[in-house]
């Protein structure tokens, strides 16, 4: 052994070609105590205040309205979260944020009977942020529900992409949880 790795922290990565995968620490909120999953809630709409002030144009001086992601602002057809999957790598969804919001994504759910997508991706801009891994929810019984420990914010612009693995093909109900900050009156021009 060289006397320069002696010890872990004398290590300069730096000159090491290594690539490192971002796995999302997810919590089942089934397991949480009550008051640690409301306040990952009012953490996430703070966080999603913070960024509509930051990212939207004249964000102080307008009234912003935070409120629950749906899936029309992921650019899905319909009020549910549903997907059809084949067993693989399944694009789920490619968005690109409107320039009148700014979203926060902290969790996700899966209210399929039996279900088929394992692990997702989250991207932005075709790069990958986040891995997560819902099979561990799955096969220790849990309600597969999870929150993350670190949110993601998306600003006016970027692009959302999410990539699901399955291990079979069907129907699946797989919802993001998440608030999206626009200004005051946009859903009721949106006609949504």
């Amino acid at each position: 052994m060289e006397d320069s790795f002696r010890r872990l922290e004398d290590i300069d990565i730096s000159k090491y070609n290594i690539r490192q995968e971002q796995y999302a620490v997810i919590y089942p909120i089934t397991v949480m105590p009550r008051e640690s999953v409301y306040s990952v809630y009012l953490e996430a709409q703070k966080r999603a205040m913070q960024a509509g002030i930051a990212f939207l144009s004249g964000g102080v001086s307008k009234r912003l309205v935070v409120r629950q992601l749906r899936p029309q602002d992921l650019g899905l057809p319909g009020p549910e979260w549903m997907f059809q999957v084949r067993s693989g790598r399944n694009t789920l969804l490619r968005y690109r944020v409107r320039d009148d919001q700014a979203i926060v994504i902290f969790g996700f759910y899966n209210q399929s009977p039996s279900p088929k997508v394992v692990q997702l991706e989250v991207l932005r801009g075709g790069v990958r942020r986040l891995i997560i891994v819902m099979q561990e929810l799955y096969t220790r019984g849990y309600d597969p529900m999870g929150v993350l420990a670190d949110f993601e914010v998306f600003r006016p612009g970027d692009e959302v992409e999410l990539i699901g693995h399955a291990i079979g093909e069907g129907e699946e109900i797989l919802g993001v949880m998440g608030y999206v900050a626009e200004p005051e009156g946009r859903l009721n021009r949106a006609g949504l």
